[in-house]
């Protein structure tokens, strides 16, 4: 056999502590982002790795962190979750709580509740007191109104968060995979009969979610026949309107779907809010047999209506799995580049479609 030929050794590890003229658990402790290792070092030591050629054994890796893991008991290994005031009561974030806690538990981990509101302090505050007590993850429940925390950028721990709401800093996330969500309803209410179907929304939630129940929509419905294709209702509706509740103010966009209503004639209603559901109701209209009715955000206790149950307990889970990525293998503050791990839901069979 020729030199040239002939399989070549893999760098290892000794390989690289020999080259950077340091012990072989140095080198380990840097390439895993070990704080117990000064940045330079830590950087100096990546970059001579990756010169040399040294390659991770992914199998030694997943024992690894699989034994790692197993250390860990529910007792020496919490994560923090930051709840925002105005969504403690949702429906939505306790099924993600569920599903956080549940799955951290059987991971070796355990979750802890937190809010500014129990601590009587700020972000700041809470930053103090989670490196006091040792906590080195957060999970971040989606705001309702604060969409920006610029004050995380300082937390030094590892950092994920649910659904699109929160802005700024830009966070590893879980979320419900809203474009495929609408997919799911479209498809399966075609399979039902439905021709014009419509998708009534308000810009809040446009703001808050993004394009991407909307964005699923119209490219469904630009590819329909003409006369099936429906504008998009957008209601003048936001979240200020639930604390003022204004008649007038409700009268008034409850007329303007009225007209939606009227002008376009859909055989079927999409939706994630329930006041069209029931402005449907006060009009005299029964689901199914006048008009469908679909809801975007049902949870599985859920049958009066049809809809999409988006799996909120498993994006909790999802949310953890993030954290724990980060934990094994030392991350901390906000990536570089941020990662989105997306849940499809499941159509639910109720009682407002065919």
């Amino acid at each position: 056999m020729r030199e040239s030929d002939e399989p070549k050794r893999p760098v290892t590890m000794r390989d690289v502590a020999k080259a950077a003229g340091v012990n072989a658990s140095t080198v380990s402790r840097a390439l895993r982002n070990d704080p117990n290792v000064s940045k330079k070092r830590r950087e100096e030591i990546i970059a001579l790795a990756e010169k040399i050629g040294y390659r991770p054994n992914p199998y030694v890796q997943a024992f690894t962190a699989h034994v790692r893991g197993y250390r860990r008991l529910p007792s020496h290994a919490p994560i923090a979750v930051l709840e925002n005031r105005d969504a403690s009561n949702s429906a939505y974030n306790e099924l993600y709580i569920q599903g956080a806690t549940q799955h951290a538990y059987a991971q070796g981990y355990k979750i802890e509740l937190m809010n500014k509101e129990s601590v009587k302090g700020s972000l700041e505050r809470i930053k103090d007191i989670l490196f006091a007590r040792g906590i080195r993850a957060l999970l971040v429940m989606p705001p309702d109104s604060k969409t920006e925390m610029p004050e995380l950028a300082d937390f030094p721990m590892a950092m994920a968060t649910i659904d699109y709401s929160l802005k700024d800093p830009n966070l590893h996330r879980a979320t419900p995979s809203y474009f495929q969500n609408m997919e799911i309803a479209l498809r399966v209410c075609a399979q039902k009969g439905y021709k014009r179907m419509g998708f009534c929304t308000y810009r809040t939630e446009v703001d808050r979610i993004g394009m991407h129940w909307l964005g699923a929509f119209c490219g469904w419905r630009d590819l329909q026949n003409p006369e099936n294709q429906v504008p998009v209702h957008y209601s003048p509706y936001s979240r200020e309107d639930d604390e003022t509740r204004s008649i007038e103010t409700w009268a008034s966009y409850r007329d303007q779907f009225y007209q939606w209503l009227d002008q376009e004639k859909p055989d079927l209603v999409i939706s994630n809010n329930l006041f069209f559901y029931e402005w449907l109701r006060e009009r005299g209209l029964r689901c199914p047999e006048d008009i469908g009715f679909v809801h975007l955000g049902l949870t599985p206790n859920e049958s009066l209506t049809s809809g999409v149950d988006q799996n909120h307990q498993q994006i909790g889970a999802a949310a953890v799995d993030l954290l724990i990525s980060q934990l094994q293998k030392n991350q901390q503050g906000i990536p570089a580049s941020m990662q989105t791990v997306l849940i499809y839901g499941s159509w639910i069979e109720g009682g407002t479609t065919r």
